[in-house]
């Protein structure tokens, strides 16, 4: 079937830069026969690791565990299940599905994940891109099937091995069955000339908790679509995003959570820091279907502007079909509290710093919560960067 590609005039689209799609090929990265340099971060105690780089997997790179419930399988002869799903999703919700077919058709890999009832797992996963856009799209790819009571841990990086306007079109499919915990922590930090677009649909069966931890800093454009059905009776999400756009990046999320079942739980929390040009925008959307009695939602979208042209849009959607529901809601733009300047200033910190630590403290709402204590470390220091003033912030940081 043909694949229309999303536009602004979506709705759920408006605010995502889609011009990247224009120039970009969307045949795979050719393989190549030897991986570029690429600096990884330390490994992270507990975790095994697996490394891609343009979308194809690099053992030279990876360290998977001897018994890994994570299995390489090729994409043709595993996506069929995958590729008719999303073709009946495409059917029903268009555009929302379109990047992660294209992901389908195009992905030559994907890393399945399937942790057995019972079993506990943590994995590290990083996803390296290194060519330009005209050379091809990176696909990468993951299905996550997690077994009863099964509890996995997956760290998540997305990174540029060089300054190239790399194109990454990433799919997730996550299935928690019943009593299974997904902790899953993602850092998106490619290069700010890249275009950065994933897909990502969460079934969360009775009891289960699916929790994302997500941080946006890098490339020119990048948007995330989040698709979560809480399907069994109390089942939870958790969803924490914090993103900073500079100069002219975009940083785009949609997330819908459906509340298919009774007393289903959604927390729901958004930071986002624009600067200079850069523009922002989150749309979290809840349903709560009749079948959902006891569904308690609660959304905190909050956004800071710190440049005269920057922008930024939060907008959250309630789509409520029961009376036995709470739902809770709240979405902020503004720029910097004024009182807690003048209190700083007036205890003798300089403008810049002063404003640098309230810029801290607004997007360390939402990092805080990031679970894995090394990665939380990595991204603290990468936000410090972010904000052009690493030395106001080394008291924070614990540095000496």
């Amino acid at each position: 079937m043909a694949i229309a590609l999303p536009t602004n005039r979506n709705e759920n689209w408006r605010y995502a830069n889609l011009r990247p799609l224009a120039k970009a090929r969307f045949d795979a990265v050719a393989a190549e026969p030897a991986s570029p340099a690429v600096s990884l971060p330390a490994p992270l105690a507990g975790y095994e690791r697996w490394v891609f780089v343009d979308g194809r997997f690099a053992p030279q790179l990876s360290a998977p565990a001897a018994d890994s419930c994570a299995t390489l399988l090729n994409a043709r002869a595993a996506g069929e299940e995958f590729t008719a799903l999303l073709d009946a999703a495409i059917a029903t919700a268009g555009e929302d599905f379109a990047l992660a077919r294209l992901n389908g058709t195009h992905g030559d890999e994907v890393l399945q994940i399937a942790p057995s009832d019972g079993a506990h797992a943590s994995i590290e996963l990083n996803f390296i891109a290194s060519v330009a856009a005209a050379h091809g799209t990176s696909y990468p790819r993951v299905q996550v099937h997690a077994g009863r009571g099964s509890h996995l841990r997956i760290v998540e990086r997305h990174l540029s091995a060089g300054a190239a306007d790399s194109s990454i079109n990433a799919a997730f499919d996550l299935a928690l069955r019943a009593d299974a915990r997904l902790d899953h922590c993602r850092l998106q930090n490619v290069s700010d000339s890249a275009s950065c677009f994933d897909t990502l649909t969460a079934h969360v069966g009775e009891r289960a908790s699916y929790q994302l931890r997500t941080v946006t800093l890098g490339a020119l454009s990048a948007r995330s679509t989040i698709l979560v059905r809480l399907a069994g009776r109390a089942a939870r999400c958790e969803l924490t995003a914090a993103s900073i756009a500079n100069g002219i990046q975009t940083h785009d999320v949609f997330a819908e959570v459906e509340h298919a079942a009774a007393d289903t739980v959604t927390r729901e929390l958004y930071r986002g820091i624009a600067t200079d040009r850069g523009k922002l925008g989150f749309n979290g959307k809840m349903i709560v279907r009749e079948s959902a009695p006891g569904a308690d939602s609660d959304q905190s979208l909050k956004t800071l502007l710190t440049g005269a042209g920057a922008e930024a849009s939060v907008r959250p959607q309630l789509e409520i079909y029961t009376d036995k529901v709470r739902a809770k809601h709240g979405a902020t733009t503004g720029k910097l509290d004024e009182q807690m300047l003048f209190y700083l200033l007036s205890r003798g910190i300089d403008r810049r710093t002063a404003q640098t630590l309230l810029q801290w403290a607004f997007i360390e709402d939402a990092i805080s919560r990031m679970d894995c204590a090394p990665l939380r470390a990595e991204i603290e220091q990468l936000v410090a960067a972010q904000l052009n003033e690493v030395s106001a912030l080394e008291g924070l940081l614990g540095k000496p």
